[in-house]
């Protein structure tokens, strides 16, 4: 088994941090041919990332299906909680997470990190698509418990906790005011989770990849 992507992709890391709470390691390997090349497009119908690919060849694409096919054949703690309102909640944070919080953050990779737009109305939308998933989280209080959705690390967390981990990253590398501050219920989570050995895992696994993107920019400029 191994996946298809890159280490800084929050996709990514949510199909590496779900096989880690199931107690296993997923190696990470480049899109075969890159991402705009027809072999890849052959194995990711949207050509996104990641992929997974298994022993014999089979593929599958899209984090979600990944990460639930992985709960469905790995041994290891389920990936969503028992109590049907636990996992109520799991998936209610997730969704909030995917629609706002993540599609937030893709506006703001795209003009900060890969500097593909230079329009700053899509930044500033990002900005607020961002800011009303974290101001839903707040509401919700997610940092009322040790883990996102209860007392055990679930799909919620291998979402939000390399999405929180970007937005932190964005925060420290580019002056466009704070992100994650004066939301005390996310503090809270983020605070427990990224000192967590699932959260320091994938900080130091993104962390070094947003200075390595801009510097390869201003060598190419």
């Amino acid at each position: 088994m191994k996946l298809y992507g890159f280490m800084l992709s929050p996709f990514v890391q949510r199909v590496l941090i779900a096989g880690r709470i199931k107690g296993n390691d997923i190696p990470v390997e480049p899109p075969p041919g890159g991402l705009s090349s027809g072999q890849f497009a052959a194995i990711s119908p949207m050509r996104r990332i990641p992929v997974l690919e298994e022993a014999d060849g089979w593929r599958v694409s899209e984090s979600g299906a990944i990460v639930a096919y992985l709960d469905e054949t790995l041994p290891g703690p389920p990936l969503l909680p028992a109590d049907p309102r636990e996992r109520a909640l799991a998936r209610q944070l997730t969704s909030i997470a995917d629609t706002e919080i993540g599609a937030g953050l893709r506006h703001l990779m795209v003009f900060h990190v890969f500097g593909s737009c230079t329009d700053v109305s899509r930044r500033d939308y990002g900005r607020d698509q961002l800011a009303r998933g974290l101001d839903a989280l707040q509401r919700i209080g997610v940092g009322r418990w040790l883990w996102a959705a209860g007392a055990l690390p679930s799909v919620a967390d291998a979402v939000l906790i390399p999405l929180l981990a970007l937005a932190e990253l964005l925060e420290a590398h580019f002056d466009s005011g704070p992100i994650l501050q004066g939301r005390p219920a996310i503090e809270d989570y983020w605070r427990r989770a990224r000192i967590s050995e699932l959260g320091a895992r994938t900080v130091a696994e993104m962390a070094p990849l947003v200075p390595m993107i801009m510097g390869r920019r201003s060598a190419a400029g």
